[in-house]
């Protein structure tokens, strides 16, 4: 993420969790720095997922265990094989083949 990605997430983040007071511009450093590793699509979705939960604005600890089980859900995804499957005729075909080699064996 870059920095103007960064200073996006805080403003969003502002937006959800808005506060009567101003937040102080280390905390907004802090927050800053700390979004700067991050991946702008699961902060993203860090954002909306926690928005939901708590009402008011996280800690960082808070937000990156939530950043972390998102990227653990996204890297445990199991992806559908594509792949063009034998037409049923020509697999009754192997099976009986198959069948026939293995009584031959048994």
């Amino acid at each position: 993420m870059n920095e103007d990605d960064a200073d996006e997430m805080l403003i969003l983040m502002s937006q959800m969790w808005w506060v009567t007071n101003n937040i102080p511009e280390g905390t907004l450093k802090i927050w800053h720095s700390a979004l700067m590793s991050l991946e702008k699509d699961v902060v993203v979705r860090t954002i909306n997922d926690l928005v939901r939960n708590n009402t008011y604005w996280p800690s960082i600890a808070e937000f990156r265990n939530h950043y972390q089980s998102l990227l653990r859900q996204d890297k445990m995804k199991v992806q559908a094989i594509e792949r063009d499957y034998l037409p049923r005729e020509e697999n009754v075909k192997r099976l009986r083949a198959l069948r026939v080699h293995l009584k031959s064996k048994g």
